[in-house]
């Protein structure tokens, strides 16, 4: 026991607790972290989507805006004392869920972040980017008034042109920031200077035009008030019923969906307590930081709103109109720049993420590749992420392109021919809101992992399996986090089932419905396949170990071993249980011996005991 307790003492001397004040992080630069991983080009990206789904109600696309807000702030809280397990920190998500989730739910989040977040993040990041630049150079480009154009390559195959750029785009990103954290934290600090320009500028126009228009007698009111939250009627004659157009309220919960795409990176910041000067004050920092996001979110979509059109875009004209063409294309090419910043981030952690899951042996093949694992230049990392990205991207695209039908807000009817005609080019009408479907999804399900580790937080109150620091607020925000969170998702999966079915409503004689059938189809395909990828390879894994006689993966030994330590040092207050709790750390320890030598020095349990 003596020998025990000097090696507890010189763990806590390493650890970061005890370290130098000036190694730390204040309040203030805590709070800090908590915006700049959190506020970005989210709001450009689902402002519009916000309001269109509250039926152009203001009233209700700021309610949609507060509630996720509410949703997130809770979830982070909450997140502080999940986080307070000994975890891998680089696996985020998916090391909480190994910790406080059972074997499935585990599998099922390391599987959607490697087969489907990781690569999907590379397919649609780089085509948001590349409307932004459309929309920037077409401004540089406009002569006079009217509204900008979008610069285009005029050619039948615009789209694919536009995705072998992004991917272009996301090669770079694999490998700068990838392979140098240097070179990612350069382009951060470049990418962070310029990304709160047009989010000034975006939160100060929406009123500058609404100053404009009333001196000129224009009254904004009919197109800020928007509708009622009641039943909106809807005529079978004219096409098939859709549940979520049925009533603003659906639309307003769909819409955080969207909105949580504009938090994403939040909880990020959720790790700080260990790092700072003051740990106590961390619920503070990520209170007040979310609060200021939230605020400035506010504002920006309130702004964004007076033009009655939710998105910057809807300034174009007025801008041009008004010899600021210009001011308009800058702003698009900064919204662009900070974009590519989530990009940075991303591509500095996907690598790192991969190559920690394959020295747990968690993806194929890691067998071959866990001894050529380097921390400083994860080239393995880069390696699988390539794998798996690159035909990602192909089969995507092509389903998108040709596969996709959604004359929505990425196309116009041509006043002369009635015809749907492309903003961003041929075959971007189709692109663009397949990617707007796929990011939508991997925020959804990534939300949900997130609450499913906080719901396993919650039951460890109880049987105390896991050492976490409780903190006396997690438990109303865990359940108000989980309560909400789990009511936006079930919803958006329920109504697009439903939309789904309400096809039938199409009565006989109503044409052109290609649109509708194909689009509420693809959600669900979509849907299925993001399911399938979570679930089906641990199915596929365990049937391919049970024919060779092995018994099913859980996990590497390190994890375990950490699992059934915390088990111990949860009870060792039971002097009843004094005996059992000796025979178990035996029992353990024997167990790890033998699998030592399979084990990096660094990763070896008998050193953290």
């Amino acid at each position: 026991m003596n020998k025990k307790k000097t090696v507890l003492t010189a763990k806590q001397e390493m650890s970061i607790s005890n370290a130098p004040l000036k190694k730390k992080i204040s309040f203030f630069s805590a709070m800090l972290i908590v915006v700049g991983s959190s506020i970005g080009a989210g709001i450009f990206l689902r402002s519009a989507s916000v309001l269109n789904g509250s039926q152009g109600s203001m009233v209700l696309a700021m309610f949609a805006w507060l509630l996720a807000a509410f949703a997130v702030i809770a979830m982070a809280l909450a997140l502080v004392e999940v986080v307070s397990a000994n975890t891998n920190n680089n696996l985020s998500l998916i090391g909480w869920c190994k910790q406080f989730n059972n074997r499935t739910i585990y599998k099922a989040s390391k599987n959607f972040m490697f087969f489907v977040y990781l690569p999907l993040t590379y397919f649609f990041l780089p085509l948001y980017v590349l409307i932004q630049l459309q929309d920037g150079i077409g401004a540089f480009m406009h002569v006079g008034g009217g509204a900008p154009g979008t610069f285009t390559f005029g050619t039948s195959q615009d789209a694919l042109i536009w995705t072998v750029i992004g991917l272009g785009i996301s090669l770079y990103f694999i490998f700068g920031a990838g392979l140098s954290s240097r070179i990612g934290n350069i382009q951060n600090w470049i990418i962070t200077s310029l990304k709160f320009i047009p989010l000034v500028i975006a939160g100060i126009i929406g009123f500058v035009y609404l100053g404009v228009q009333a001196s000129q007698g224009i009254d904004l009111r009919p197109g800020i008030d928007g509708p009622s939250a009641g039943i909106i009627p809807q005529d079978p004659a004219t096409g098939p019923i859709s549940l979520g157009a049925s009533s603003p309220v659906f639309g307003v919960v769909l819409s955080i969906v969207g909105i949580f795409f504009a938090f994403d990176g939040f909880y990020i910041a959720a790790g700080l307590q260990t790092e700072m000067k003051e740990p106590k004050k961390t619920p503070l920092a990520l209170l007040f930081g979310l609060l200021f996001v939230t605020a400035a979110y506010l504002l920006i979509a309130v702004s964004m709103s007076l033009n009655g059109d939710g998105s910057f875009f809807g300034f174009g004209e007025w801008l041009a109109n008004n010899n600021a063409a210009w001011l308009y294309g800058l702003v698009n090419v900064l919204i662009a720049v900070g974009i590519l910043g989530i990009l940075n981030g991303f591509a500095m952690w996907a690598p790192r993420f991969t190559a920690d899951l394959i020295s747990e042996g968690e993806l194929p093949f890691s067998d071959k590749f866990k001894n050529q694992l380097n921390s400083s230049t994860p080239k393995i990392g880069i390696m699988y992420s390539l794998v798996i990205t690159l035909p990602i991207i192909v089969i995507f695209t092509l389903i998108g392109t040709f596969g996709y039908i959604d004359n929505g807000i990425y196309s116009f009817t041509d006043n002369t021919s009635g015809e749907q005609l492309s903003i961003y080019g041929s075959g971007m009408e189709k692109l663009l809101p397949f990617a707007d479907l796929t990011a939508n999804w991997t925020a959804l399900f990534a939300f949900g992992f997130i609450v499913a580790s906080i719901a396993g937080c919650l039951r460890n109150r109880k049987t105390r399996k896991v050492v976490v620091e409780k903190q006396k607020y997690f438990v109303p925000m865990a359940y108000i986090s989980v309560i909400l969170i789990s009511i936006a998702i079930s919803t958006e999966i329920l109504v697009r089932v439903f939309d789904l079915f309400l096809l039938s409503s199409v009565q006989n004689g109503v044409g052109a419905n290609t649109t509708d059938i194909v689009s509420r189809i693809m959600l669900v395909v979509a849907l299925a396949i993001v399911i399938g990828l979570s679930f089906l390879p641990t199915v596929i894994e365990d049937y391919m170990d049970k024919k060779r006689g092995l018994m099913p993966r859980s996990g590497s030994s390190s994890n375990n071993f950490e699992n059934k330590t915390n088990n111990v040092d949860s009870t060792k207050a039971n002097t009843h249980d004094d005996l059992q709790v000796r025979s178990n750390i035996n029992s353990v320890t024997n167990s790890v011996n033998k699998i030592e030598i399979n084990i990096p020095k660094d990763q070896q349990p008998s050193q953290r005991v």
